[in-house]
């Protein structure tokens, strides 16, 4: 039998001592990627078995330390809510949006009319804030992971166990040698990367759906971002934690969108002529000014709004791009993501058109089962989220949809339109598609992943 001297090295080892981990052999003193590779070669020759094992470790991210201290922005609602309903206005100091979001989903509170009441679940529920507790005791759960409550890391253990046919082998009749004139398989080469083909062809669909892609600068400023989609001024969201401020250029002038910062402004200030109160609040240009990197591709559908006259409608539009946000690194969550955003922009449009469209391209992405159910985003009423049922993982959530407000609507046109929006994340289609659950794998360019992933053509498509 002929075995290269690294893997005569380790099959000493092992008749030694079995099993022997990879990491027990770097102790020893062995370069790791020497005994990866010796235990490879020991296998195809049945000689050893290497036998695998995830280890994940758990840790709480910042804004998981601030749950365990402060406790979840859900509970912290509710709470708040104990003495009767509130203004929504009145709770800007909180974590707004996901204690909206995630109160909403357990049913815990009602809002009408921006006003925002517990219901009988939620009074149940003001006592003991149960993900405090969870993440004290160090329960994690899936969601918590999803929350950014909680990053895992995971790691590989490796073991390398003898055969009995390893036992058997005499180590004196083993010929150290390497036929160096060996024929050696030929690497696939040229291939595009699966997630550039999964982006390429959601954008295909779009046009194919008869839309036409709209596209805008990484930076934007505050007015785009935030302040067009009625996000008040005062919001968690806009802080350092969760945005990307610019230093060059600090600020844009905003004269280039002429009136409609001051129907921006009015908005906030009290409702203008939407028929909505505003936050009554005063509210800063010089805020609204400040460049930031785009956290959502929403800021180019609030753009291309500025761009419309009544004569152009009807109008439909979608962009496939990129986005950035200040976000703890884990396994579901990067500084930079990918997201298709798409507007349809008309006079006589309803919900059922909006599901009729995500309908068609997620058909067109190859998913059989889909919904949309009940949810919260602020500028958007109705509400959605996007849910695709996956055989491995159940119902995702891909992003949010919905019917823009009045408030974001009538500033950013000068007129009243409905606008059917949605943003729905790339990266999870992706993942699905090369069958991975870490959204990093995205970026690492395995050469190995790569081969092995199907170029993307879903069953529909066929």
């Amino acid at each position: 039998m002929k075995l290269s001297t690294q893997a005569v090295k380790v099959l000493e080892e092992l008749k030694a001592e079995s099993p022997k981990s990879v990491q027990k052999f770097e102790n020893d003193g062995y370069d790791q990627a020497m005994v990866n590779r010796a235990g490879l070669e020991l296998k195809e020759q049945n000689l050893v078995r290497i036998e695998e094992e995830e280890e994940i470790s758990y840790s709480l991210t910042e804004e998981g330390k601030n749950v365990t201290e402060q406790g979840s922005p859900e509970h912290q609602l509710i709470k708040r809510l104990e003495d009767g309903p509130k203004e929504m206005g009145s709770l800007q100091d909180l974590e707004l949006n996901v204690a909206l979001g995630k109160a909403r989903q357990k049913n815990w509170i009602n809002i009408d009319q921006g006003e925002v009441s517990l219901t009988e679940e939620g009074e149940k529920n003001t006592g003991t804030d149960s993900v405090k507790l969870r993440l004290e005791n160090e329960e994690f759960t899936e969601e918590d992971e999803e929350r950014g409550l909680v990053e895992t890391d995971s790691k590989t253990l490796r073991t390398l166990v003898i055969t009995d046919k390893g036992e058997e082998l005499d180590i004196n009749e083993v010929v150290e040698k390497f036929n160096v004139e060996a024929d050696v398989k030929t690497p696939r080469t040229g291939k595009k990367h699966f997630y550039r083909d999964i982006v390429d062809f959601a954008r295909k669909k779009w046009v194919e759906m008869g839309f036409t892609e709209m596209n805008g600068g990484f930076v934007v400023p505050s007015l785009l971002n935030f302040d067009a989609l009625y996000t008040p001024q005062d919001h968690p969201a806009r802080e350092m934690h969760d945005t990307f401020f610019m230093k060059t250029p600090e600020k844009t002038d905003l004269s280039e969108y002429g009136d409609k910062v001051d129907h921006i402004r009015k908005v906030h200030e009290d409702g203008w002529t939407t028929g909505s109160k505003g936050w009554n609040t005063d509210w800063n240009e010089e805020e609204a000014s400040k460049n930031v990197l785009r956290t959502h591709t929403t800021a180019v559908s609030a753009k291309t709004l500025t761009e419309l006259s009544e004569e152009d409608l009807p109008k439909k539009f979608f962009t496939v791009s990129r986005n950035f946000r200040n976000e703890t690194v884990d396994r579901h969550h990067l500084a930079e993501f990918q997201q298709t955003d798409g507007i349809v922009v008309g006079k006589d449009l309803s919900f059922k058109n909006l599901k009729a469209y995500i309908s068609e391209f997620f058909e067109k992405m190859g998913y059989e089962e889909f919904r949309l159910i009940p949810s919260y985003y602020p500028y958007t009423e109705m509400s959605v989220e996007v849910q695709v049922y996956d055989e491995e993982h159940g119902w995702i959530g891909m992003g949010g949809a919905g019917m823009f407000r009045p408030e974001v609507v009538k500033p950013l046109l000068g007129f009243e339109a409905t606008v059917l929006a949605w943003g729905l994340g790339i990266p999870r289609i992706a993942m699905g598609a090369a069958g991975i659950d870490d959204i990093r794998e995205l970026y690492r360019n395995d050469v190995k992943l790569l081969e092995e992933t199907p170029v993307w053509r879903p069953e529909s498509d066929q």
